[in-house]
């Protein structure tokens, strides 16, 4: 079995915001919907991982960097590949191409946790299929890393998690909190801004009736924003922009 596939999409009118390009929480859909069938096709769904080792996936981290803005209409290859699995982390790359074109490159890093206890279990305890490494580049995309202090003058809004936001593990799914952290800026805001880089880190589960905090802050060329429950952080996202030109 290779460790990478690929698929053909076509940019819909649904796709696109109000600066007619497809946004930053519509890239993470459409790399997230890639990446799970690939992971389907490797007997990794969510059923069977279930079945043979009692133990679910999670993203810890992701991050993408934006070369080229898609519109409607574009119609993209969307490929994403896997690396070796290391002792608990299982790395992934993806990248979105126009023809030979590079649109968007992003790298996640994820991990299995005990469907049970919901603690991190080592690779080796889990299903994993024996693959053939077709595909091994490297994307040079590190992590920033960044993690600023927020106090109540960066509190931006308030946001309860409703049955709709809550996925197959039972927790909040992944994709909800890209819409959480834009959800911090006005349309205004964006627009004066082209978006660069993205991030976004996965610390702890959000459930059903919680009520998250969403603090923003501007740090240079870079917003910081977080999403917190009380003291405890749910949450982070970087944001990597340049000032539009007028």
């Amino acid at each position: 079995m290779k460790n990478s596939y690929s698929e053909k999409v076509e940019i819909k009118d649904v796709d696109i915001d109000y600066d007619l390009k497809v946004s930053i929480p519509v890239i993470m859909r459409l790399l997230q919907q890639t990446t799970f069938t690939h992971a389907d096709n490797m007997g990794l769904d969510h059923t069977n991982m279930i079945k043979t080792s009692n133990a679910f996936w999670i993203v810890s981290k992701i991050k993408i960097a934006i070369v080229n803005n898609m519109v409607q209409f574009d119609k993209v290859n969307i490929k994403t590949w896997t690396d070796k699995p290391g002792i608990l982390r299982f790395n992934r790359n993806s990248t979105i191409k126009k023809g030979n074109k590079l649109m968007v490159k992003g790298v996640s890093e994820w991990c299995c946790l005990d469907w049970e206890t919901r603690k991190p279990r080592k690779a080796s305890s889990v299903y994993y299929p024996d693959l053939e490494m077709t595909d091994t580049k490297q994307l040079n995309l590190p992590f920033t890393n960044m993690k600023l202090d927020v106090t109540d003058k960066d509190f931006v809004y308030s946001r309860k998690i409703y049955s709709t936001d809550i996925d197959v593990n039972n927790h909040t799914n992944n994709l909800r909190y890209n819409y959480f952290a834009f959800d911090a800026f006005s349309v205004s805001e964006l627009k004066s801004i082209d978006i660069t880089e993205y991030e976004v880190y996965f610390v702890n589960e959000c459930k059903e009736n919680d009520e998250l905090k969403i603090y923003k802050v501007k740090n240079k060329n870079y917003y910081y924003i977080e999403g917190k429950i009380e003291d405890k952080t749910i949450f982070r996202s970087v944001i990597k922009f340049k000032p539009r030109k007028k």
